[in-house]
């Protein structure tokens, strides 16, 4: 398919043409609700998530030498509450449509127009490789399907729980952490050029020419295999993964894209590291072989399923339901207890409290990654307990939050449990001296 898009145009750079369908309602509702300022950036400011959207894991996907053209952009929006952002959307060229309310309960025909407009699109004459889907409403699985079966890529966003069977039918999940952290960032793209480093950064007629940034992808995979090869040299044991992410995010000063690459995994292995090799053996090491010896399968769940034998088997049956970290409980009560000591220190803000939560793991030596950190917190806001309006916050209620949270998705997954297997997630999340 990409072969025949070459023709298209004289730029250096083939396409992927996208079309774009935001449920307004479902994306902003589920944002105000973890983080009303970035609800607010993304109803009031759609063209700065758009140019972010316009190179989301285009390298991932679909390799080097290929930019996303968001050629047809729709917003189905309930005017009755949410008029005021209509004329925002207008201005970045959605074709909005209004859907109000057609029931007493307030039910509009927004995922009935959204699947209409989609299914049109499949015939439309212009060839739409990617259909992203800005909504967690499970409803639209069929679409999904739909959607595969003519071999068209997907691409969803969901802010909050989505349904194991939503997610899977999709090709490609927009993480909602970085699409809140990143394209929803208050600060101007300008001071966030490593996560569009490598891709045009705004729409582009067809006749222009693709300026390339003065700092090439050699300069960045030089200076990050020198910087590898360093860490692995000074250490006499296999290096954590982690710990070389969060080293090389602080040198290169790499987004959580990772110049394109869309994970650290990925792009440590388009670094050239000679004779270094790096282990699967969770959570992931880089070592040389002449120096340390190989890593053996002693990871985390090893610990986990020797240590607590019966709660390994529940915590692993939860975490495929519902995708809640596999921490041990002592990794969750460290967790738990650094979210608390950084709110009571520097009050909530998403982004910069999971940084830095996550980079007091790594200096403590904690298998937390950020992924972790982010599920954590927004589940504690999920489960009724919203950091942001706390004067001061204790690990009792915190860990209390979270537990009603990890319930309500078991719930949510037909996973009903039983008075024995509470017990256990208490024993999980909630030790002994943080209970009741």
């Amino acid at each position: 398919m990409l072969e025949r898009r070459q023709s298209r145009i004289s730029t250096n750079f083939d396409e992927i043409y996208s079309a774009l369908f935001v449920d307004f309602d479902n994306i902003f509702t589920r944002l105000d609700e973890l983080a009303p300022a970035a609800a607010r950036a993304f109803a009031t400011n759609p063209q700065r998530w758009l140019r972010w959207l316009e190179t989301h894991a285009v390298r991932m996907l679909y390799g080097d030498g290929v930019r996303r053209r968001i050629l047809k952009r729709c917003c189905y929006l309930n005017p009755h509450c949410y008029h005021q952002y209509r004329p925002f959307f207008i201005r970045a060229a959605f074709n909005v449509i209004d859907c109000p309310p057609l029931t007493n309960q307030g039910k509009t025909s927004a995922d009935i127009h959204l699947v209409m407009d989609a299914m049109d699109t499949l015939n439309h004459k212009t060839m739409f490789d990617e259909f992203i889907i800005l909504s967690g409403d499970a409803d639209f699985t069929p679409l999904l399907i739909r959607l595969q079966e003519h071999a068209r890529r997907t691409l969803v966003l969901s802010v909050g729980y989505a349904a194991p069977a939503y997610t899977a039918a999709s090709s490609w999940r927009i993480r909602e952490d970085w699409f809140v952290q990143q394209a929803l960032d208050e600060r101007p793209f300008e001071e966030q050029r490593p996560l569009d480093e490598y891709q045009a950064t705004g729409p582009m007629p067809q006749s222009a020419k693709v300026v390339r940034p003065v700092r090439s992808d050699r300069s960045h995979m030089e200076r990050g295999a020198q910087i590898v090869k360093r860490m692995v040299s000074d250490s006499s044991t296999p290096v954590p993964l982690a710990q070389l992410s969060h080293l090389l995010q602080k040198e290169l000063e790499a987004g959580q894209d990772w110049f394109g690459y869309g994970r650290f995994r990925d792009f440590l292995e388009a670094l050239e590291l000679d004779r270094l090799e790096v282990s699967n053996v969770v959570p992931g090491y880089v070592f040389d072989p002449a120096r340390h010896e190989e890593p053996e399968e002693t990871s985390a769940r090893s610990e986990f399923r020797d240590a607590y034998p019966e709660l390994y088997e529940f915590a692993v049956r939860v975490h495929r339901l519902t995708d809640v970290p596999l921490l041990m409980p002592e990794h969750y009560k460290q967790l738990l207890g650094l979210i608390v000591e950084e709110v009571n220190a520097n009050g909530f803000f998403l982004t910069n409290t999971s940084r830095s939560v996550r980079d007091k793991c790594v200096e403590r030596g904690i298998p937390v990654g950020r992924a972790h950190v982010n599920f954590v917190l927004v589940g504690i806001t999920r489960g009724g307990y919203p950091l942001s309006e706390q004067d001061g916050v204790n690990m009792k209620d915190v860990a209390k939050a979270f537990m009603r949270n990890v319930k309500d998705l078991c719930n949510r997954t037909q996973f009903d449990l039983s008075d024995e297997e509470l017990k256990l997630l208490m024993q999980w999340i909630m030790p002994k001296e943080n209970g009741e």
